[in-house]
């Protein structure tokens, strides 16, 4: 029942979308109508789920090899003052770089592939999950791992009982914002530096004007995103159980 008003309300502006180009004559060249290209969609659709697997497979990758950096070098950065002085404006600098900007130069070092886009994904989503990632070791009571420490807990233990279980909650919100970050960072990545995926199929129909293709590649990209974000929500409800029973 919760899905049906999504549903009507998709329905509705697609109705609404329909009318106003029928009523105003609007070219399909400039706004397709919504049955120009949800039909397209259907005709097309072993081209767009090639393009779409091509995407999500370097979605996964960046994003992971993102996860897999950001929250080690989260805890490391907490635990050693150093490392937060020195190290941590320097990740700023580089986030704040634009990385359209960064593009080119991978391409340099690389070449045009999927390399390239798995790279600039991970630059997208690398930096969430690090500022949230030591907010949540940061938000550990230390009292806590004094109790550990008491009872005879070795520091590894305290880690995975008390410390990663605590700051779950903090990563679990990077990887949202991380994984929305991926999916823009890999359609800029296939814009600039490739020959496949999503991105590619939108700038190819963009240069025959082929409107109603460019927009069954928003709605492929959408789908993807709406996947890779129902992901990510069902892993944070396998890492967090009591989250989910509360």
């Amino acid at each position: 029942m919760a899905a049906l008003y999504p549903v009507l309300a998709i329905a509705a502006l697609l109705g609404l979308w329909e009318a106003v180009i029928r009523i105003f004559d609007v070219p399909v060249w400039l706004v397709p109508k919504p049955s120009d290209f949800l039909g397209r969609f259907f005709t097309e659709f072993p081209a767009l789920a090639s393009a779409a697997w091509a995407t999500s497979v370097r979605i996964f990758f960046g994003f992971a090899l993102g996860i897999l950096v950001a929250v080690p070098l989260g805890l490391a950065i907490v635990s050693i003052p150093a490392l937060e002085r020195g190290l941590y404006p320097v990740i700023v600098f580089l986030n704040i770089m634009p990385k359209t900007v960064i593009g080119p130069i991978l391409i340099v070092w690389f070449g045009i592939g999927p390399l390239v886009a798995v790279l600039i994904v991970f630059l997208m989503s690398f930096f969430p999950v690090l500022v949230d990632s030591m907010s949540g070791f940061r938000a550990v009571d230390p009292r806590l791992r004094y109790i550990t420490r008491s009872m005879g807990a070795s520091p590894l233990q305290t880690f995975f009982y008390i410390r990663l279980p605590a700051s779950m909650p903090h990563i679990y919100a990077g990887m949202r914002i991380g994984i929305i970050k991926a999916v823009e960072g890999v359609i800029i990545a296939e814009f600039i530096a490739s020959n496949a995926g999503l991105g590619h199929l939108i700038m190819r129909a963009s240069s025959y004007m082929d409107m109603p293709l460019m927009f069954c590649g928003l709605i492929a990209t959408a789908i993807v995103a709406l996947i890779f974000n129902g992901i990510v929500t069902l892993v944070g409800r396998l890492l967090m159980p009591w989250a989910r029973r509360r």
